[in-house]
């Protein structure tokens, strides 16, 4: 989560000079929970915590102070998939530079994606594991950022990085998670075993003073999912590990890296909530054909024009279907307009309970780098009644990217007449 907080003025930079390059940010551009990590040294640094505890930020702020300490080092930045670094740890650490005023220092290039600090001439790389050839090319690494750990599905993986950091005396991996499932081997091999190469570091939005004085709301929001999605608030709320999958709707999905070529989309309107926007694609398989969901937009306050602004951007295609959210038919109205081929979904009495049973007759593939998706799949559950949970009726909470997908499953319908 990116958050511009006003501290450029806090900035301790007198013994800075051109020739100098010391720098030295002042403790108050941190959290305080963050501040004691600043010297933390541990081969393996594990940032685990709920949504909004400032887990990236500080990741981001802690690299570019220690690119100023370091010569001609590389420092490698990592996600499961390539194309998801860009609008997450990229920008984050765009963000720190300009509002730090560093922005002479760095030579920021987009292509390709590389960050470098001209002054100590420490580079920052971009790679994926959906191409591990390019990090084994690595060399000259000291550190490494792995964002979002948890969709990391091997061991093997942190063993890669490692083998990347060789020829130093000082070395750290840092891992960014949200603990959203207690079988994980981050949990399992290091929680649990208390490796003493890994230190963890546990937060939660409580700890983030800095986003409660930006945004007030955000702290009510969280708590409110504590009676209407208490496993959402554990893992989200408490930054607690999650993932009992009694009651979910959706208990069984299998992770792609991959998406196929989009054959339509699903779109859930909001306004406070998310508008929520999942491109498909249905493959033939045995012994269930394959429903392929990959997220594109999971954002807040947007009005026709943004949301017509962003489809754009994405390169939604104006040809293939979006099965959209009836409730809005003006926002259905204007996508038109802008030349979409926008549609409403059919609602009827029983149409959620007929969409969520229509998505599982296919094997749901959820693809890597979908962050919200995979968050709601392991929070959509059942209602709860009597300590029994109902298989009629699901929560209506924290389900934007859950009804994006099962509007978009009414394409597999025979028997639908798509709504002009």
């Amino acid at each position: 989560m990116r958050h511009l907080w006003p501290v450029a003025d806090r900035i301790e930079r007198a013994s800075r000079t051109k020739q100098s390059t010391s720098f030295h940010p002042s403790p108050d551009c941190f959290n305080k929970t963050y501040i004691p990590l600043l010297t933390n040294q541990s081969e393996f640094l594990h940032l685990c915590g709920g949504a909004g505890s400032g887990k990236s930020r500080f990741t981001a702020q802690k690299e570019i102070a220690l690119s100023y300490t370091r010569h001609q080092r590389r420092t490698l930045i990592v996600r499961k998939v390539f194309n998801t670094l860009k609008d997450s740890c990229y920008a984050e650490l765009k963000s720190v530079i300009y509002e730090w005023g560093l922005g002479d220092d760095f030579e920021i290039l987009k292509t390709p994606l590389s960050i470098t600090n001209k002054k100590s001439q420490v580079e920052f790389l971009f790679r994926g594991f959906d191409d591990q050839e390019k990090i084994k090319s690595v060399v000259g690494v000291d550190r490494v950022w792995y964002e979002e750990t948890t969709e990391s599905t091997s061991k093997d993986e942190l063993d890669q990085l490692r083998l990347r950091l060789r020829g130093y005396d000082q070395v750290q991996i840092t891992l960014t998670y949200n603990p959203i499932n207690i079988f994980h081997y981050l949990n399992t091999e290091y929680h649990e075993k208390q490796d003493s190469r890994h230190f963890v570091h546990r937060s939660t939005y409580r700890d983030n003073e800095k986003l409660l004085q930006l945004d007030p709301t955000y702290g009510p929001y969280i708590e409110s999912t504590k009676e209407t999605n208490p496993a959402y608030y554990k893992v989200y709320g408490l930054g607690e590990w999650g993932q009992n999958t009694e009651g979910l709707v959706y208990p069984e999905y299998k992770q792609s890296d991959e998406m196929p070529l989009a054959q339509f989309y699903g779109l859930d309107f909001g306004h406070n909530d998310p508008t929520a926007l999942v491109e498909c694609a249905v493959v033939d398989a045995l012994p269930k054909k394959e429903f392929f969901v990959k997220e594109l937009l999971y954002r807040t306050h947007l009005d026709s024009n943004d949301l017509i602004a962003e489809m754009k951007a994405l390169k939604v295609s104006d040809r293939l279907p979006i099965i959209c959210d009836s409730a809005r038919p003006e926002m259905i109205d204007a996508l038109k307009k802008a030349g979409f081929n926008a549609r409403r979904c059919n609602k009827y009495a029983g149409s959620v309970l007929d969409g969520i049973n229509r998505v599982k007759t296919f094997t749901i593939r959820p693809v890597t780098g979908s962050k919200n998706l995979f968050r709601e799949l392991q929070n959509y559950s059942w209602l709860e009644k009597d300590g029994r949970y109902r298989d009629d009726e699901p929560k209506d909470a924290v389900n934007h990217s859950m009804d994006a997908m099962r509007y978009a499953s009414e394409t597999q319908n025979a028997r639908r007449i798509l709504a002009a």
